[in-house]
């Protein structure tokens, strides 16, 4: 199975991470195939070549839930939806706990 997945490159304190495809059983930062996108957390840069991701989605392939979200955020389309768990907090607030 394909995954689109995040790989994190440079150094301590310094990161950028790829968007890569590989397949799940291979490592993160060596065993990939393709870089469809990197991202820069510390100047919020995408470089995204969305419709190759879109793409490769169409041929089965999974992005993992991180890189549904990021690419949600980037482009408002809702086909990367379906890919994120929408999950509910079991834990007590704040505001709870003190009444």
């Amino acid at each position: 199975m394909l995954v689109i997945r995040l790989s994190r490159h440079w150094r301590k304190n310094l990161a950028i991470y790829r968007v890569v495809l590989s397949e799940h059983t291979k490592p993160v930062k060596f065993g990939y195939k393709e870089v469809l996108w990197s991202y820069d957390p510390q100047k919020h840069e995408f470089k995204a070549d969305v419709e190759s991701i879109i793409s490769w989605i169409g041929k089965w392939a999974q992005p993992s839930e991180r890189v549904a979200k990021l690419l949600l955020k980037e482009t408002k389309n809702e086909l990367f939806n379906k890919f994120i768990e929408h999950r509910e907090r079991k834990g007590v607030t704040k505001k709870e706990e003190k009444k």
